[in-house]
């Protein structure tokens, strides 16, 4: 028997006093005159390849302020609230969109959309951190939900910078732009977001360690690779295992894993290679640490993007010196996919 959503009808939120100030930002429902400048972001190709449109038209940018507009009210469940993210200066950088769920009462999704130049800032996590407090302690809200596709590693960071928990991967669960795409499902309940879990030193220098092993296999435009960021995070004698689709498992040490990876990545087929973590659980205990995540991959082989995403669970331990090296790690890959441009 398939479960029905709850149809239990609830009130429109009350609206807060406009503008919602942050430290460097105000937040405000987005009118017709911030045309100019929202354009300014939805019509880059590089926006819009995380989002389900192509590069915005003058034209489609103006009725999307304008359905935004529309549903400001959050009078029925469905409906968006686009809130432009201005700086102190007034200019409109981007935008933090909430929207009512149309399944459940008191829960809602979030999404943003920041121009490029803002990127690196912290602007976003500003922004993104203020619309979470308005649908929570404002709107009243239970749960917050957010999506992104695998490939899009920044706004899978973002969301868990806020304290949004990665759920699970929906594996070809939207199409768009003509191919199928994996989606990363994250959400934050109300009470989460009133008392957030501060991350002890441990957490954050496992948390430094892991990074500096993927962004190692970073690869742009050809330029050359080496994996010695990779080494200098792994321990010695470290043992590395694959898990197999068919269930197999290779064992390899330390170079044996990295000689063919470090010859790919420099081969001439592979322009471009990026490989991120997207969501991970982490667990201290005296000197170990267990960490366990899903992974996404993108790059350009021989001329055509691909994407794909795997689970990495790592093991830790505390040298002497105060520095985290990982003793093991075993993991598996999901098939790729071509990639949507």
């Amino acid at each position: 028997m398939t479960e029905q959503p709850d149809r239990t009808p609830t009130p429109a939120p009350t609206p807060p006093a406009y503008p919602v100030r942050t430290g460097r930002l105000a937040l405000r429902p987005v009118r017709a005159d911030d045309l100019d400048a929202v354009h300014a972001y939805r019509s880059l190709p590089e926006i819009a390849r995380h989002l389900p449109h192509e590069p915005h038209t003058r034209e489609e940018t103006r009725k999307t302020l304008e359905r935004l507009a529309a549903g400001q009210a959050l009078a029925a469940p469905g409906d968006w609230l686009g809130l432009a993210v201005e700086t102190a200066q007034g200019r409109v950088i981007g935008e933090v969109l909430l929207r009512r769920d149309d399944r459940a009462p008191l829960t809602g999704e979030i999404g943003f959309v920041f121009h490029p130049g803002v990127h690196g800032t912290g602007i976003a996590t500003e922004a993104v951190t203020a619309a979470l407090g308005l649908a929570f302690d404002t709107f009243g809200w239970h749960r917050v939900t957010g999506v992104c596709t695998v490939r899009n590693t920044a706004s899978a960071a973002l969301m868990r910078r806020v304290g949004m928990r990665l759920e699970g991967v929906a594996r070809q669960d939207a199409h768009r732009k003509g191919a199928w795409q994996d989606r990363l499902h994250f959400a934050l309940l109300a009470a989460e977001h009133r008392r957030p879990r501060p991350r002890s030193a441990d957490e954050q220098a496992v948390d430094a360690a892991v990074a500096a092993f993927y962004a190692a296999f970073t690869r742009r435009g050809g330029g050359p690779v080496t994996l010695d960021g990779v080494r200098a995070v792994l321990a010695p004698g470290a043992v590395i295992e694959r898990v197999n689709p068919d269930g197999s498992v290779d064992r390899m040490d330390t170079e044996s894993f990295i000689a063919p990876r470090e010859a790919l990545l420099n081969g001439p087929d592979l322009t471009d290679f990026t490989e991120a973590e997207a969501g991970a659980t982490t667990l201290v205990a005296g000197g170990t640490a267990i960490r366990t995540g899903e992974y996404a991959k993108w790059g350009v082989r021989a001329g055509t993007a691909f994407s794909g995403w795997g689970r990495k669970t790592f093991r830790l331990a505390r040298a002497d010196d105060g520095d985290w090296l990982v003793e093991s790690f075993c993991w598996t890959d999901e098939p790729e996919a071509a990639a949507a441009h």
